[in-house]
């Protein structure tokens, strides 16, 4: 069965935004270290899928804005833990799956990678990751924090993927990146952040030291009740509530 490709982004595009999502683009995955890091994260068909639907939403200024100051606030940290891993992760399963059924409807295989899903024994790591397909789809740059950075909502965003050989035509990288700005690194309560920029040769441990982020979420549980933080996702200019994108911009240098 042959689909306008055209006709066929618009549709995926649209049963997204009908529930609510904030950015849709398309990933080449064919470049050969995006291939590898599929394969190293995931397996081997996963790394065979040539395009990534990638999927965001964001997430509410109310409730992120509240976390530098009081992430161990239990009232703070469970509604963001809920909003964040009940609501927003709970749409974008949805909006992936019906996203990989209309392109299975179409003629072509695909698969829905869900948002939050550890396939190792630390809990670290996914079937892939997300941020990468967001990235290589032209929705935002990898920051010192390790998050995504959209240019308009900063990090206060959630992604999750489909993977499908439709040959649907992708978008590029940003050009662009955090410039000079380190307000995340200096802000995270954890230290866990070397504040190197983003380089996809080097391993994560290059910028980020992922267990003591997660040693300080399981202290700070015991006074709020959930093992979060997101003090990194409120404190980018990227995104936060009063800031103009010109105040932004002239912050990171970008």
């Amino acid at each position: 069965m042959t689909v306008d490709d055209t006709d066929l982004t618009a549709r995926i595009a649209g049963i997204a935004e009908r529930l609510g999502a904030y950015r849709v683009g398309v990933a080449s995955l064919e470049d050969p270290a995006v291939s590898a890091a599929l394969r190293e994260q995931g397996d081997e068909q996963l790394a065979a899928f040539p395009r990534a639907v990638s999927i965001a939403f964001r997430l509410q200024d109310a409730v992120v804005g509240r976390l530098p100051e009081e992430h161990r606030v239990p009232l703070v940290a469970k509604t963001y833990a809920f909003h964040v891993y009940q609501v927003v992760n709970a749409l974008l399963d949805q909006a992936a799956a019906l996203v990989a059924g209309t392109l299975q409807d179409a003629g072509y295989a695909a698969v829905s990678i869900p948002t939050s899903l550890s396939v190792d024994a630390a809990g670290f790591r996914g079937p892939l990751s997300h941020k990468l397909a967001a990235r290589m789809a032209g929705l935002g740059w990898i920051g010192r924090s390790c998050l995504l950075v959209t240019p308009e909502a900063g990090p206060r965003v959630r992604f999750v993927t489909a993977l499908t050989d439709a040959p649907l035509t992708p978008g590029a990288p940003l050009s662009r990146d955090c410039g000079a700005c380190t307000l995340c690194v200096e802000a995270c309560p954890a230290g866990a952040f070397t504040g190197r920029p983003f380089d996809q040769t080097e391993p994560i441990e290059a910028r980020m030291d992922v267990q003591a982020c997660k040693d300080y979420r399981a202290e700070a549980k015991s006074e709020s009740g959930t093992d979060i933080c997101g003090v990194c996702v409120a404190v980018c200019p990227h995104g936060r509530r009063g800031r103009s994108h010109e105040d932004a911009s002239e912050r990171s240098g970008g």
